[in-house]
């Protein structure tokens, strides 16, 4: 009898010792919860506020019910396009406590875990035509392990969707995302595919379809902030009416950014195996451009303005009709930007077809203009916020006019191929003669150096007025 009421006594306090546990780490998941959804809305800042215009997104825990051993969690994630309209998506999370969910120790998970989050897609105006296509069934699922010390592993599936409304017709074949986060849930790595989406505003209308889509996205936080995504597609078409199609393939985009105090670095690049113009292979081609020692408070600063304006006046910025304190607040926020000394650099624009290739590149250094700054014009503005300004350009001859000639449709007509080599030929001439470019090798390279108030065009120094004068007698003779 005592063994038996020594048995009761350990499993009774086994059992408390458990609900205490579990309740202790319900608590802790919520605080952990409510932490991760601050960081999220904190991250998507960050990425918008370089794009003014771009609309906003916010994150929220629009319901938390809390229980012994689970939760129950709905999320919304609202939307704000340019125009001002808002879109609304709801995400319901159903979390069981650790430190062993029922749920994982059924599927052998013997791990300890702060929750196990099994989540899905809820109905909204955004998201009902979804529902609708799959007869009412979610068409998102996730599954996630929040471990303790701040990290989490996530599986999500994305089902297939079809929907034609108002002429629209979307297609999405479905497709899946993994996600895993470390270092107090600051770190992360995200990778994900789909086969297909296919976007057309009615059987006349444009059209774009994106094929074999693998992306892989990276961010570390600590005492400087870095991110890195890499996003792939197979094939990407874009049909416009009476229009050849424009089909780009292995195309690859490449972002990036970097933020240390309040200045930051970003970049991105895109770069195309093969680009297409109906049956004409145009060839490969590849740009970007960067950015550095940007103050992110002056630039979030810049963007909250921008968006007043645009909420007060329309998206149409050429509509605007600024009053003198309005165009005041801009130009002030604009200069404080500047005062960082920001640069610019667009990457080289590389075109390379069957005949050869040609590139473009630009660097440009900016600064905050001295003096009475605010009562110049614009342009008086930005000529003294240029700092420095270096352009490097190469255009190799054959490159040129098979181009040309396949832009004009006629690749194979001799006309054509004579009438773009001979237009070559006269500018080259005439900008080696003004000391613009040099021309050798069947190719016109010029490097023109803008700094302290004088250009270097191709080793020759010569003041901005010169430079301007050469320059338009040469393109207007």
């Amino acid at each position: 009898m005592r063994k038996t009421a020594g048995i009761l006594a350990a499993v009774a306090l086994v059992a408390i010792a458990y609900v205490t546990t579990t309740w202790y780490v319900g608590k802790q998941a919520h605080v952990t919860i409510e932490q991760a959804v601050a960081q999220a809305n904190e991250r998507m800042a960050q990425a918008m506020v370089a794009q003014p215009g771009a609309g906003r997104a916010k994150l929220a825990v629009a319901e938390y019910r809390r229980r012994v051993f689970s939760s129950d969690v709905v999320y919304s994630l609202q939307l704000q396009d340019e125009s001002g309209q808002r879109q609304e998506f709801l995400l319901s999370d159903h979390l069981q406590h650790g430190p062993f969910p029922l749920d994982a120790i059924r599927t052998g998970r013997l791990i300890p875990m702060l929750a196990l989050s099994q989540a899905r897609l809820l109905p909204s105006a955004a998201t009902q035509a979804w529902f609708d296509s799959l007869d009412g069934d979610t068409p998102v699922t996730g599954r996630t392990e929040v471990r303790f010390g701040g990290k989490a592993v996530s599986e999500w599936t994305f089902k297939p969707l079809n929907v034609a409304q108002g002429g629209e017709v979307l297609k999405f074949s479905g497709g899946t995302m993994r996600a895993s986060f470390d270092n107090d849930f600051s770190d992360s790595r995200v990778s994900g595919e789909f086969d297909l989406l296919d976007y057309s505003m009615g059987a006349e209308a444009e059209r774009i379809a994106i094929d074999g889509v693998r992306f892989e996205y990276e961010a570390s936080g600590g005492e400087g902030t870095r991110m890195h995504s890499t996003t792939r597609a197979a094939r990407l078409d874009l049909e416009v009416p009476d229009d050849d199609t424009v089909s780009l393939r292995d195309a690859v985009m490449d972002v990036s950014s970097e933020q240390s105090g309040d200045l930051a670095s970003g970049a991105i690049r895109y770069d195309f195996g093969q680009v297409q113009l109906g049956n004409r292979n145009l060839g490969e081609m590849s740009m970007g451009a960067r950015g550095r020692d940007l103050s992110m408070p002056a630039l979030s600063e810049l963007a909250q303005v921008y968006d007043e304006l645009s909420a007060r006046h329309g998206p149409r910025e050429e509509e605007w009709q600024l009053s003198p304190d309005e165009a005041a607040l801009l130009q002030e926020k604009f200069l404080a930007l500047l005062a960082s000394n920001p640069v610019l650099i667009f990457d080289p624009l590389v075109w390379k077809n069957d005949q050869g290739e040609s590139s473009a590149g630009l660097t440009v250094e900016l600064t905050r203009p001295a003096g009475s700054a605010q009562a110049a014009s614009i342009d008086a503005l930005l000529q003294q916020a240029v700092r420095g300004l270096e352009l490097n350009l190469r255009i190799e001859k054959a490159m040129f006019v098979r181009a040309m000639a396949q832009l004009q449709g006629a690749a194979d007509d001799p006309e054509i191929t004579a009438l773009a080599g001979s237009l070559y030929d006269e500018y080259a001439n005439r900008l080696q003669a003004a000391g613009l470019v040099a021309f050798a090798e069947q190719a016109a390279t010029a490097k023109i150096v803008y700094r302290d108030g004088r250009i270097d065009a191709n080793g020759r120094q010569m003041p901005v007025a010169e430079f301007m004068q050469r320059a338009l007698l040469a393109l207007l003779m």
